[in-house]
């Protein structure tokens, strides 16, 4: 019986580390997951950034404008839409 005992004892602690093991592949996994699902993102904003169109409506919103177009700031248009919606 003693022996019994001393074999199982002998069990637990790699059973613990086989359970901590096991947790930690999970948190890891979700990790990879995580970063998978990030990079997927990056790479669709890469393949966007190497358009044309994108590059015009960063311009665009960057205030340049093309050679040849002339510059309008509108001012008030929150105003006018605050007056407008209670007006």
């Amino acid at each position: 019986m003693l022996v019994l005992v001393v074999i199982a004892f002998g069990y637990i602690q790699p059973l613990r580390s086989y359970r901590d093991a096991q947790a930690d592949v999970a948190v890891r996994q979700a990790q990879v997951n995580r970063i998978a699902r990030v990079n997927a993102t990056l790479e669709e904003r890469l393949a966007e950034a190497e358009t044309a169109g994108f590059v015009e409506r960063e311009a665009r919103r960057l205030g340049l404008v093309k050679p040849g177009e002339r510059l309008f700031i509108v001012t008030g248009v929150d105003a006018w839409n605050r007056a407008r919606r209670h007006g």
